[in-house]
């Protein structure tokens, strides 16, 4: 057998690369994925302007009646269904507050008490005694608060009834911060006329007979100790009680909590602010420092 000579195989192998044509069937897949990746894009197009214009159409056009929510528009239809009118914010209505008619020695005659500890002399009407200012002066600024006719109070989120039957809450207006400090300014060498202790137990006594207090034993009350020490003698007696309190420190968890009682702040500790809105326009309190330095 004779072999063939290299020419003649180099020229077999170049027959064999020659270019083939390609049948028409090779041109059909890249041909659809075009027109496929085409059509997607025009779909995705047209669900981008169906969105544009349901958002102007929902947020930017004018809320006139319009013809086409006359005739029963679909799309008119279902956009007021969807996106009702907003209603103004409802505030809550006012707490209802009864304060206790307490007897004169509870209120104005701890005030005159204060003024003959100090060798003054009592004026003669309750309407003369001015509470002397100190750092718990919160139990004035309630009392005189409630004490004010309520067409002086419009807007306030306080209503004092006169029937207790309607009350949501009963106010104790004792003044015991100032209790607390009567003697405290008595010339060396007298003998006390008033004392702190005797008068909270009076005043609890007087509270566990009425009526009120008894129905709930006392959780629908409010009373003011803003001194640390205020009522320390009957606090146990109380502790059911809304307390307004100025801390926690010298009241046990059965006594007080954050869960019932409300943090007062001491009105010494607030810096005056004289900017645009001063302190008789401002409606809230703009700053509370309620550490207090303690002497023990």
């Amino acid at each position: 057998m004779i072999p063939s000579s290299p020419k003649k195989m180099s020229e077999r192998s170049a027959k064999a690369r020659k270019y083939r044509p390609t049948s028409p069937s090779t041109f059909i897949l890249p041909t659809m994925a075009r027109k496929s990746s085409f059509l997607k894009q025009a779909l995705a197009a047209l669900l981008l302007l169906f969105a544009l214009y349901a958002f102007f159409s929902a947020f930017l056009t004018p809320g006139d009646p319009s013809p086409s929510s006359s005739t029963g528009d679909p799309l008119s239809v279902s956009r007021e269904s969807s996106f009702p009118d907003v209603q103004p914010p409802k505030f809550p209505p006012p707490v209802r507050t009864y304060m206790y008619d307490l007897p004169r020695k509870f209120t104005y005659g701890v005030i005159e008490h204060h003024y003959l500890a100090r060798g003054g002399h009592a004026p003669p009407s309750d309407a003369d005694l001015k509470y002397p200012g100190h750092q718990h002066m919160g139990e004035w600024y309630l009392f005189s608060d409630l004490s004010r006719p309520e067409a002086d109070r419009s807007g306030s989120p306080v209503v004092r009834v006169s029937d207790p039957e309607e009350a949501d809450l009963f106010y104790v207006p004792f003044f015991s911060s100032l209790s607390l400090i009567v003697n405290q300014g008595r010339p060396a060498g007298t003998a006390p006329t008033y004392v702190d202790e005797e008068i909270q137990e009076e005043l609890v006594t007087w509270l566990e007979g009425q009526e009120y207090w008894r129905r709930n034993s006392g959780r629908d009350h409010v009373i003011i100790a803003q001194d640390p020490n205020a009522l320390y003698r009957v606090i146990d007696r109380i502790r059911n009680a809304v307390l307004l309190v100025s801390d926690f420190g010298r009241l046990r968890p059965e006594q007080a909590s954050l869960v019932k009682d409300i943090i007062l702040p001491y009105s010494h500790r607030i810096n005056t602010y004289n900017g645009d809105v001063g302190v008789e326009k401002r409606k809230t309190l703009l700053f509370f420092m309620g550490n207090r330095f303690r002497k023990e």
